[in-house]
């Protein structure tokens, strides 16, 4: 009988640390921890970073993701006095096509956003997982700095 109550519990633990939900999960992540302000595109004033993300679903269903256009529309937050704050958000001008991304299990999609201040940040995406947008989440990148 005990034998049987621990050969339930990992099963239940495998299952859950498995992922068991038919659901996508979706990982955020830069590919460095430290970017330089350099570039000064006609559109900005001053320079600006440009800091490359690749959206990966690692779930089992597929995640549909807002966009502008052809681009995500992802969060970037600001670490300030030690409280993580928005520093930019999903804008997009309402001439554009704001229909959501399919991301399909085991897909991924690089993007990048663009940062002008020097500071401690962190992207975050929103995610649904269904057309319906009734189901949302959210994956949060490893933190990263501009100077």
């Amino acid at each position: 009988m005990q034998l049987q109550r621990v050969s339930l519990f990992a099963l239940a633990a495998l299952a859950l640390a498995c992922g068991g939900e038919d659901r996508p999960i979706l990982k955020v992540g830069t590919n460095s921890t430290s970017f330089q302000r350099g570039s000064v595109p006609s559109t900005a004033t001053s320079a600006v970073a440009f800091v490359p993300f690749t959206t990966w679903n690692r779930g089992s269903a597929t995640a549909f993701i807002p966009t502008c256009g052809t681009q995500l529309l992802p969060g970037v937050e600001k670490l300030v006095n030690g409280s993580w704050e928005p520093y930019a958000s999903g804008y997009c001008a309402a001439v554009m096509v704001m229909a959501p991304a399919e991301l399909r299990a085991g897909e991924s999609r690089n993007d990048q956003v663009t940062i002008g201040e020097a500071g401690h940040y962190r992207i975050h995406v929103t995610y649904w997982a269904d057309a319906g947008a009734k189901d949302r989440y959210e994956a949060v990148s490893g933190e990263f700095d501009v100077q």
